[in-house]
């Protein structure tokens, strides 16, 4: 898989939504990603020697990933939780967060991803002309998921 599937992955799995939330990213300079969120707030990450990425949030979030052994990613983020993702037959992952949620994706035909959250939230993503992916996300009515979850944890 190419990096910049996999960091586009990672940059679906980390971010908060509210509603319907729409998200843009474009490949940087440093192998990662920056994005920008309908509510405003923005990310930017960049690979790390372990396979991973780092990522920072405009809110003061930070996040760390790196491979795993089952083509995944271990992901630490700075509130103190954590997920572990693998990849998965349909070319997704699936992903388990320490809050007791999880999530699985497969790869679409516009060369993103279809997302399904245990909570029954969703969102779809495809690439984008900037090398990156464009996210659109439905939260249940009831939703705690944060659907805006870092690069490599998708």
């Amino acid at each position: 898989m190419k990096v910049k599937s996999i960091l586009s992955f990672v940059v679906l799995s980390l971010l908060a939504a509210a509603g319907a939330q729409a998200d843009s990213c474009r490949a940087n300079y440093q192998g990662g990603e920056d994005c920008r969120y309908d509510d405003g707030t923005t990310s930017s990450s960049r690979s790390n020697y372990q396979g991973g990425f780092d990522t920072t949030y405009s809110d003061g979030r930070t996040s760390t990933s790196r491979k795993n052994y089952t083509g995944g990613f271990d992901t630490r983020y700075s509130d103190g939780s954590n997920s572990t993702s693998r990849s998965n037959y349909t070319g997704g992952y699936d992903t388990r967060y320490s809050d007791g949620s999880s999530s699985s994706s497969r790869k679409n035909y516009t060369g993103g991803y279809d997302t399904r959250y245990s909570d029954g939230s969703s969102s779809s993503s495809r690439k984008n002309y900037n090398g990156a992916l464009d996210t659109n996300s439905r939260r249940s009515k009831d939703s705690k998921a944060d659907t805006r979850r870092p690069a490599g944890a998708r």
